[in-house]
C-alpha cells in the first residue's frame, strides 16, 4: 500500500517462488538482501526510491530486466550479483556510483548505458558479464575499479571518457575479444 515507505532488510529474501513485485511510488528505500534469491523476472524501481541496499537482488537468477528510477544515487555492492538471466538494464540519470560487484556474473547482459552522472565504477562491477559487447564510459567517470570488466569475453570495444584518472588492476583482464579501446576522445 501507499503507506509503505521502505522495504527492510531481508524482507523477501529466499522467497524462491516470488516471481513478481510492484514497488509503489511511496517507497524511498530498498534494504539489504530485500529480494535476494527470489524468482523475479523483471523489476521497475520507481523514481521515489533513493537508495538500494547491498545485495538487494542478489542471486535473482531469473531476473531478465531492470529499470532503475531517476532518484537512486548509487547502486550498492553486490546488488545484482549473480543475476545470470539479466539482459537489459536501464540506469537512472542520478546514479553517481556503481558499487563493487554490482553486476558481477550477469552473463546474459549484452549492453549497459552508463549515464553521465556516474563518477565511479567499483571493483568487479561488471566482471563475468560474458555477453557484454561494448561499453562507453562517459566523461563524468573518474575511476574504474580493479577487475571492473574482467572476464567480459564478448567485449569488443571500449570507449573511456577523458576525466578518468585511474583504471584499476586487471580492469579488462581476460576480455579476449577486445579489439578497440579509445581513451579520452
Amino acid at each position: 500500500p501507499d503507506s509503505v515507505t521502505s522495504i527492510g532488510y531481508s524482507v523477501f529474501s529466499g522467497c524462491s517462488a516470488l516471481t513478481s513485485v510492484t514497488i509503489g511510488n511511496s517507497v524511498t528505500s530498498i534494504g539489504d538482501y530485500a529480494f535476494s534469491g527470489c524468482a523475479l523476472t523483471s523489476v521497475t524501481i520507481p523514481d521515489s526510491v533513493t537508495s538500494i541496499g547491498e545485495r538487494a537482488f542478489y542471486n535473482c537468477s531469473d531476473l531478465t530486466s531492470v529499470s532503475i528510477g531517476n532518484s537512486v544515487t548509487s547502486i550498492g555492492d553486490y546488488v545484482f550479483y549473480g543475476c545470470y538471466s539479466l539482459t537489459s538494464v536501464t540506469i537512472g540519470n542520478s546514479i553517481t556510483s556503481i558499487g563493487d560487484s554490482a553486476f558481477y556474473g550477469c552473463r546474459s547482459l549484452t549492453s549497459v548505458m552508463i549515464p553521465d552522472s556516474v563518477t565511479s565504477i567499483g571493483d568487479y562491477a561488471f566482471c563475468g558479464c560474458y555477453s557484454l559487447t561494448s561499453v562507453m564510459i562517459p566523461d563524468s567517470v573518474i575511476s574504474i575499479g580493479d577487475s571492473a570488466f574482467c572476464h567480459s569475453e564478448s567485449l569488443t570495444s571500449v570507449t573511456i571518457g577523458e576525466s578518468v584518472t585511474s583504471i584499476g588492476d586487471n580492469a579488462f583482464r581476460e576480455c579476449t575479444a577486445l579489439a578497440s579501446v579509445t581513451i579520452g576522445e
